[in-house]
C-alpha cells in the first residue's frame, strides 16, 4: 500500500510540475509517419524506415496504416531516428495513434509496450532483426555474449486487466548484475533485462475492440543527472523520475505485443491479425530559458519526486 500511495504522490508531484510547462515550448518534429505512401520505408522528409524486432511475420505495410502482426505470437516492430541528445530542459516525445483488431484478450498484464533506447551507434538496429528466446540478438545487447543492453526506458500497459489496470515504467538494463536483471538479447520481448521504476494507481482502463486509441511516452532531462520518464492512453498517465539516468540519447523507438493480445491469427496480410498504428510522430520539445529556469525552481519544491538509486 506504502509504494501505491508513493507513486501516486510521485504522479500528482509531476502532473503539477508539468501544467508550468504548457507555454513557451518550441517542438521540432523528427518522424510524422502515417503511411500515407503504403511503403514501410522512408519515402518522404518526416517518413522513417520501420522494421520487425523478433519475426519476419511481426509486420506489415498499407496505404495509411502500419501493422504489428501478433494474433497467437508475441512481435515487435521498430524504428530508428537520428539520435537526439538531450540538453538541460529537453523532451523527446514519441505520440502514436492505432486501431485496435475484432479479438482483444482479457487479463493480460504489461502486455502492450512502447519504450525510447540509445542505440550505441549499432548500424544493425537500422534493420529488420529476428530475436526470441532460443535465438537471442546481441543487437540489443545479451549478458551471454557479455555485450552491453541498449540503455532506455519502456512503458508498458495492462490490456483489459479490470479495475487494476494501469501503466508501468522500466529501465533497461545494460550490465550483467544476475540472471533476473540481465540484457537477454530480445529487448522488449521479455520484462526480464528491465527493472521496473514504479506503476501507475489501478484506472480500469479498457482495450475495447475495433477502437482508435492515441498514446505517448517521452523522456526529459531534468538535470545533469535525472531523467523525467512518462505515458499516456487516451485520458490515463503516470510520470516519474530518475536519478542518475544512464543515456542521454536517444534513436530508437519500439513497440511490443505480447502473444493472445490483439487478434487472433498471426499471419501478415489477414484479418484480425493485430494493432494498426495510423500515425508516429516524434518531437524534440526544446524550452525557453524563462519556462526551463521556472520549471528547475518548482522541482526543488518537490524533493520526493525523484528515485534515486
Amino acid at each position: 500500500m506504502k509504494t501505491k500511495r508513493t507513486n501516486f504522490l510521485l504522479s500528482v508531484s509531476v502532473a503539477v510540475l508539468a501544467s508550468l510547462l504548457t507555454t513557451s515550448l518550441q517542438a521540432v518534429t523528427i518522424v510524422d509517419d502515417d503511411w500515407s505512401d503504403g511503403n514501410r520505408a522512408k519515402t518522404g522528409a518526416l517518413d522513417s524506415n520501420w522494421w520487425y524486432s523478433s519475426n519476419s511475420n511481426g509486420i506489415e505495410d498499407a496505404v495509411g496504416s502500419l501493422g504489428l502482426v501478433t494474433g497467437g505470437s508475441g512481435r515487435g516492430i521498430h524504428t530508428v531516428f537520428p539520435t537526439q541528445t538531450l540538453a538541460v530542459g529537453d523532451i523527446l516525445k514519441a505520440t502514436y495513434t492505432f486501431k485496435t483488431p475484432a479479438t482483444v484478450g482479457v487479463n493480460k498484464g504489461n502486455a502492450f509496450k512502447v519504450g525510447l533506447f540509445d542505440t550505441l551507434g549499432r548500424a544493425g538496429l537500422n534493420g529488420d532483426i529476428t530475436a526470441s528466446s532460443g535465438s537471442p540478438n546481441d543487437l540489443y545487447g545479451f549478458w551471454f555474449t557479455d555485450v552491453p543492453g541498449l540503455p532506455g526506458y519502456m512503458m508498458d500497459m495492462d490490456v483489459n486487466t479490470g479495475a487494476t489496470a494501469d501503466l508501468n515504467i522500466r529501465r533497461s538494463e545494460t550490465a550483467d548484475n544476475d540472471a533476473a536483471f540481465s540484457p537477454t538479447g530480445r529487448l522488449m520481448g521479455t520484462n526480464t533485462g528491465f527493472t521496473s521504476l514504479g506503476d501507475g494507481p489501478g484506472e480500469g482502463f479498457t482495450f475495447d475492440p475495433n477502437t482508435t486509441y492515441t498514446g505517448s511516452f517521452s523522456v526529459r532531462r531534468v538535470s545533469a543527472t535525472q531523467m523525467l520518464i512518462g505515458g499516456t492512453l487516451g485520458a490515463t498517465s503516470f510520470q516519474l523520475a530518475e536519478d542518475p539516468f544512464e543515456s542521454a540519447s536517444y534513436g530508437f523507438l519500439g513497440f511490443w505485443a505480447n502473444s493472445n493480445t490483439f487478434g487472433s491469427s498471426s499471419s501478415a496480410d489477414t484479418a484480425d491479425n493485430g494493432i494498426d498504428f495510423t500515425n508516429v510522430k516524434v518531437e524534440l520539445i526544446i524550452p525557453e530559458p524563462a519556462t526551463l529556469a521556472l520549471f528547475l525552481g518548482a522541482l526543488i519544491s518537490f524533493p520526493g519526486l525523484v528515485r534515486r538509486r
